[in-house]
C-alpha cells in the first residue's frame, strides 16, 4: 500500500533515495498536491512478488503450500535453499518479522527473513523482480535491517565485539546478471559506522532540514522529479537557469572530453524528460488550462469484441490457417525454460544446440568501466572484441 504523502518517509525501501537526497522527503510533502501520482506496477507483476513472498515464508516456517507452478517453486527454491544453509542448531530463524527500526523507533521495517547466531547475524531479501538488478554491497535497505535486528537482539544475547554480518540479496530472475546471489560481509564495527552515517541522514530528513543531492539512483524513483530543480540541473549542468531556452553546440565543437561529459549524462536528461512530460499531462488532467499543449486521445488499433464469435463467424469464408496465421517460434530462452522439467536425451540437447545461433550484438557505447570487452575497429576487418594484453 502506498503511503499517504502527509508522512515524511524515512523507511528503508525508500533508504535508497532518502539516505543521498536527505531534503527529499520533506520536500515531497510539502508539494504533495502538485505531484504526478506513481504509476502502479502492472498488476501481474505486484501479484508474482506478493506470491513468491508467501510461498517462500511457508516452505521457511515448514507450512506445505500444496502444488506450486514448477518455474516458480523453482526460483524461490534458490532463495529457501540459501538461508536453509544458514541453519544450524544454535541459529534463530526469523520470517517476515517486523523489528523497530534503529534510527526511528515508532516505525518499523520487516526483513524478509532473519537468522541470528551468537557469531553471525544474517539479513536475506528475496527480489523477485527481473529488470532491475539489486546489489548487496552497500545496500542501505539491508544495513538498516541489519542494524536494527542487532540492536534488538543485543538486549538479550552478549555479541562478540567482531560480530560478523552477511548480508544477502537473492534475485533469481534477474535478466541483467547470471549470478542470482550477492553478498555484501562485514564486521560489526563497519556496520556500526555504516549505520552512524544512515542515522544522521534520517535524523535531517525528519527534520526537514535535509540537503538536496540528486543522483541517477536517488531520483530514480523519486515522486517530485518532475518539479525538483536539483533533479533537473543535474542532466542541464551547462544552463544558468533551467527554465531558459536550451542552446546546444554543434557535436563537432565538442572536445573528446566534453563530449563524453555529454554522454553521460545521456541518461539523465532523459528520465528528466520524462518526468516534465509526466508533470504537464498531470497539470492538463487536472484542469490546467492549455500552455501551449493539449491533451489528445492516441491512436489504436481496432479488437474483436468476442474472438471465439469472430473466429465462428469468419470459419464460413476464411480457413483456420487465414484466421490464425502461424505466429513466431518461441525463443531458445523460452524453449529452455519449458523444456526445463522434462528429461532429455543427450541426442536432442546436442541436435537443439546446432540449432541455436546467437547473432553479433549492435556496437553500444558504454562507460569504460563497464564489464563488457571492448570492441575494436580495424578498417579491413571491422569490429572484434579487443585482446585487453596485447
Amino acid at each position: 500500500m502506498q503511503r499517504s504523502l502527509d508522512i515524511i518517509d524515512v523507511g528503508p525501501s525508500a533508504s535508497p533515495r532518502w539516505s543521498v537526497c536527505t531534503a527529499s522527503p520533506q520536500f515531497i510533502v510539502d508539494h504533495a498536491v502538485e505531484l504526478t501520482p506513481r504509476a502502479a506496477k502492472p498488476r501481474v507483476y505486484t501479484d508474482e512478488g506478493a506470491i513468491a513472498h508467501h510461498l517462500a515464508a511457508q516452505l521457511l516456517n515448514g507450512v506445505d503450500p500444496g502444488p506450486i507452478q514448477p518455474s516458480l517453486k523453482d526460483n524461490v527454491r534458490v532463495y529457501v535453499d540459501y538461508v536453509r544453509a544458514q541453519l544450524n542448531d544454535k541459529t534463530v530463524l526469523k520470517v517476515e518479522q517486523p523489528i523497530n527500526l534503529f534510527y526511528n523507533q515508532s516505525s518499523t521495517g520487516t526483513p524478509d527473513s532473519s537468522v541470528i547466531a551468537p557469531d553471525v547475524v544474517y539479513i536475506n531479501d528475496l527480489k523477485y523482480g527481473q529488470g532491475v538488478s539489486v546489489e548487496a554491497e552497500g545496500n542501505t535497505q539491508l544495513a538498516i535491517y541489519a542494524e536494527s535486528v542487532i540492536q534488538s537482539w543485543e538486549q538479550v544475547m552478549d555479541f562478540p565485539e567482531n560480530l560478523q554480518v552477511v548480508l544477502t540479496i537473492v534475485q533469481p530472475r534477474d535478466r541483467n546478471n547470471p549470478e542470482p546471489i550477492r553478498v555484501w560481509r562485514l564486521a560489526r564495527p563497519e556496520l556500526a559506522a555504516f549505520a552512524a552515517d544512515l542515522q544522521a541522514k534520517a535524523q535531517a530528513a525528519l527534520s526537514g532540514k535535509g540537503e538536496f543531492h540528486p543522483s541517477p539512483k536517488a531520483c530514480q524513483f523519486c515522486l517530485a522529479k518532475g518539479i525538483c530543480s536539483a533533479f533537473a540541473t543535474q542532466g542541464l549542468v551547462a544552463l544558468p537557469e533551467p527554465a531558459r531556452v536550451i542552446s546546444l553546440p554543434h557535436p563537432g565543437a565538442l572536445t573528446r572530453e566534453q563530449r563524453v561529459e555529454v554522454l553521460r549524462a545521456k541518461k539523465i536528461l532523459g528520465q528528466w524528460l520524462e518526468a516534465v512530460e509526466d508533470q504537464e499531462i498531470n497539470d492538463l488532467m487536472r484542469g490546467a488550462p492549455s500552455a501551449g499543449m493539449k491533451l489528445v486521445e492516441g491512436k489504436s488499433n481496432r479488437t474483436w469484441r468476442s474472438p471465439d464469435d469472430a473466429q465462428r463467424l469468419l470459419s464460413n469464408h476464411l480457413s483456420m490457417d487465414e484466421m490464425r496465421p502461424r505466429s513466431d517460434l518461441i525463443s531458445p530462452a523460452q524453449a529452455e525454460r519449458l523444456l526445463k522439467p522434462i528429461t532429455l536425451s543427450t541426442k536432442f540437447r546436442n541436435r537443439m544446440s546446432s540449432l541455436i545461433t546467437k547473432p553479433e550484438g549492435k556496437p553500444t557505447l558504454v562507460l569504460e568501466d563497464d564489464p563488457r570487452p571492448t570492441l575494436s575497429f580495424n578498417p579491413d576487418n571491422g569490429l572484434k572484441p579487443l585482446d585487453e594484453n596485447e
